[in-house]
């Protein structure tokens, strides 16, 4: 697709802006419990946007999108947010504690953080969904500092989420080897210099993100029990008791709705992907990179020291029950 014609940006930029001041308006009526959130965490290209699709069918709730955008959100950007910020979880930070209040009881809004709701969906909800995917190093800070419903850890295969972040091009502009700017607890970053310093190609640079965005969380004594962790594999394969072990984790029932949904894809989703066969869909990363990128991508899981995947689609241990 070209860029949009003047037209079309123009009308772009008038529906931000009228949302923008309907948001404005309505920001003392939005009535959401804080403490009933329900929070997804994930990488991007993994996955998220088919789960939060699924969840939103639980009636009375809105999706906030993607907050910790640091470019589109200004909030976190204020206070030295890095794209993918870590907080140590014992750590007092007031400031970022106070966002994330405001996150989660509907203070923080705009039109980007509500790309996919509509004001009325605002003002009818009692909770939101928050979908994260630069957020998975603030999980167990997140859960220490908040008391809400178990927070969803969604992991998908290292080569399948690179062969999709490769297709879908966004990363395309980013420094071939990280060196994020100095802030806040950057020194967790740095402790992988060694290893960010020998990337020579891209899908190295994707899998090492991919790694540091994992590791930490599935070596956490915590992990599959401070927060619900699922994989994309288990539920692709077996999604209703996937969704049931996400669902009985909040007390909620599954809805009906979301079950229907279960072989659509995301809004997300590109064309040509192909989605109605599971099987297909899980295979469909061999037939995007070739056997010197697999070796790659792997290589760099291996020397982060992962053992959850391997060359093979599924997981090496299982997640649903």
């Amino acid at each position: 697709m070209g860029r949009p014609s003047i037209p079309e940006r123009f009308a772009n930029k008038w529906r931000t802006w009228r949302k923008a001041a309907r948001l404005r308006s309505i920001r003392s009526r939005v009535q959401v419990d804080g403490a009933k959130v329900l929070l997804l965490f994930a990488q991007p290209r993994g996955g998220s946007t088919w789960l939060e699709e699924l969840i939103r069918t639980v009636p009375r709730t809105a999706t906030i999108w993607e907050p910790l955008d640091v470019r589109h959100n200004p909030a976190f950007r204020e206070i030295g947010f890095w794209w993918r910020q870590y907080i140590p979880e014992g750590e007092v930070w007031p400031e970022a504690e106070e966002r994330f209040r405001h996150l989660f009881e509907g203070l923080m809004l705009s039109p980007y953080l509500t790309r996919t709701t509509d004001v009325d969906e605002l003002l009818a909800a009692e909770r939101l969904i928050v979908k994260f995917v630069r957020g998975n190093l603030l999980l167990p800070w997140v859960v220490s500092r908040f008391t809400v419903p178990k927070p969803v850890l969604l992991v998908r295969h290292p080569c399948a989420v690179v062969s999709s972040q490769i297709k879908f091009g966004a990363w395309d502009s980013h420094a071939l080897v990280p060196r994020p700017r100095p802030h806040r607890f950057d020194r967790f970053i740095e402790q992988y210099r060694a290893i960010l310093d020998d990337i020579r190609t891209v899908e190295e640079r994707q899998a090492a993100y991919w790694c540091i965005d994992h590791k930490h969380l599935l070596e956490h004594p915590e992990n599959d029990r401070a927060w619900t962790t699922i994989t994309y594999e288990e539920m692709i394969l077996r999604p209703e008791a996937t969704l049931n072990k996400v669902f009985q984790a909040w007390g909620i029932p599954v809805p009906n709705a979301a079950l229907d949904r279960l072989r659509q894809p995301s809004s997300t989703t590109l064309a040509g992907s192909r989605v109605r066969d599971p099987k297909e869909q899980l295979r469909q990363w061999r037939t995007k990179l070739d056997d010197q990128q697999i070796g790659r991508i792997l290589g760099i899981v291996d020397r982060f020291g992962i053992d959850l995947y391997d060359h093979t689609e599924m997981p090496r241990r299982t997640f649903t029950p």
